[in-house]
């Protein structure tokens, strides 16, 4: 039975109940990870609920205008903050009407879920990540993270437990009755509940018939998996035909049923595909037959004609000649650092998405690291320069120092460094090196000059070649 806050008057009674006492790290995961998502006003009612229950489990009855003066809330904003917890799954409102003491309610605390279960949900950590952004998601998934230890080498030489303690098989049919009460004692007669994203856009019903007339079964977690297709259909706009399709090209023959890896993979290459790498603009020299170290000293040659210092040349060169993952291996190594499983797969997302080349990818790392001195790539900085980047059609990497170049003069007429906002931070101004701040006059060179320099170069590599 539902009801809007006008039915919920102060002089309404209620009662709030719990199953169990709330442990340590439950108490923290309702802090620091439920809290942002509800907000403090149903932060605070949970937790002043919570304080009015006794040993017994429940409280005694109360008048909702106690509520009211204990947290200083109107009624309207106590409804406002039920209505939080219950839609998150930590509270759930039961009504009764009583002949002499009108209605009466039961508000029924819940347990917070556990932290695995919590970031295995991904209705919840997207929840959370749209509440606190990227950055702090990062802080508190390494604050929780489990610690696994590597045992390669050790061998487990622990007891067991019957090497230890008594135990006598017999007894387990002589006790069976009163083990089975204390089994059912810890039972919740209630269904578990998850938060779910679904809607009635999707018919659900329609999407069986098409996938059983293919003879195709639902995976073994069927509500897991109903969670995922109407997150797809609300994201993409995927209909019940096209859904269908989906599975019969993602199912296990021998079992018949769905594998949800598979049909996850085939609903992201088909609307969130790999983006094609641009190649590279590298200046080589196409007429001669150069061998790859002779073509090394030809783009050595030519970036030193068109301006570029030892500096600028070696940064290039190493950018061409470096994979992303292994070049932010290097510089974090030559600081002492080290790279973060955040940072790793937000390169490979960076190669697979952005359609940058990989030695740009490499400038745009090391601008981030180097000279915005910023210990970790974050992915929502990263990816708003990688963007910028793209739509700018910044295909080498000479391109790219020439774009900070633009960018750091256009800044000087404004008196600050170039910058990428950051959530509307002011980042901290750095010391621009060489190739940001004093940039080279490029001199234009006549056909002719041009023709004239390649023929010297040419007869250069000859003579070394003999």
């Amino acid at each position: 039975m539902k009801s809007n806050w006008k039915e919920v008057q102060p002089k309404s009674i209620f009662q709030v109940g719990i199953s169990s006492p709330l442990s340590d790290q439950e108490r923290e995961v309702l802090t620091l990870l439920y809290q942002p998502i509800i907000g403090s006003d149903a932060f605070s009612l949970y937790t002043t609920l919570l304080s009015e229950i006794e040993t017994t489990g429940t409280s005694e009855s109360l008048f909702h205008a106690e509520l009211i003066t204990m947290m200083n809330k109107s009624i309207k904003q106590i409804l406002d903050a039920r209505k939080k917890l219950e839609g998150i799954g930590l509270l759930d409102t039961f009504v009764k009407n009583d002949p002499e003491l009108g209605t009466i309610f039961f508000y029924r605390l819940n347990h917070p879920e556990t932290v695995e279960r919590f970031f295995k949900d991904e209705v919840l950590t997207l929840t959370l990540l749209n509440t606190v952004g990227q950055r702090k998601l990062d802080k508190l998934f390494a604050r929780f993270r489990p610690n696994f230890f590597s045992l390669a080498g050790y061998e487990e030489i622990s007891a067991s437990f019957k090497d230890v303690y008594l135990f006598k098989e017999e007894q387990i049919v002589a006790q069976n009755k009163q083990l089975q009460q204390i089994e059912a004692s810890f039972e919740d007669p209630r269904p578990a509940k998850k938060i779910s994203a679904v809607n009635e856009s999707f018919d659900w019903a329609y999407f069986i018939q098409g996938i059983e007339r293919l003879g195709i079964k639902l995976p073994d977690n069927k509500d897991g998996f109903k969670e995922e297709v109407f997150i797809f259909h609300n994201l993409f706009g995927i209909t019940e035909l096209d859904m269908v399709d989906f599975c019969s090209k993602s199912f296990d023959y021998y079992t018949g049923k769905i594998d949800a890896k598979d049909f996850e993979r085939a609903v992201y290459r088909t609307y969130d595909p790999d983006k094609q790498q641009r190649k590279s603009e590298v200046v080589q020299n196409e007429q001669a037959n150069l061998s790859e170290a002779d073509q090394q000293t030809y783009r050595y040659n030519s970036l030193k004609m068109s301006g570029f210092s030892e500096m600028d040349i070696q940064m290039i060169m190493d950018s061409e000649n470096n994979f992303p993952l292994n070049y932010l291996e290097a510089l974090k190594n030559s600081k002492g650092g080290y790279t973060t499983p955040q940072e790793r797969s937000l390169v490979k997302y960076l190669v697979s998405k952005s359609g940058l080349p990989n030695s740009v990818i490499n400038i745009l790392i090391n601008y981030v690291y180097n000279i915005q001195k910023q210990p970790t790539l974050k992915a929502d900085y990263v990816n708003r320069i990688a963007n910028e980047w793209a739509q700018s059609e910044i295909v080498s990497p000479e391109k790219a120092i020439e774009h900070v170049r633009e960018i750091a003069q256009k800044s000087k007429t404004n008196q600050s460094k170039p910058r990428y906002p950051q959530n509307n931070r002011v980042i901290r101004q750095e010391t621009l090196p060489d190739w940001v701040d004093n940039p080279v006059e490029e001199k234009k060179l006549s056909p002719e000059r041009q023709a004239e320099l390649e023929r010297e170069l040419r007869e250069l590599l000859k003579e070394e070649g003999d």
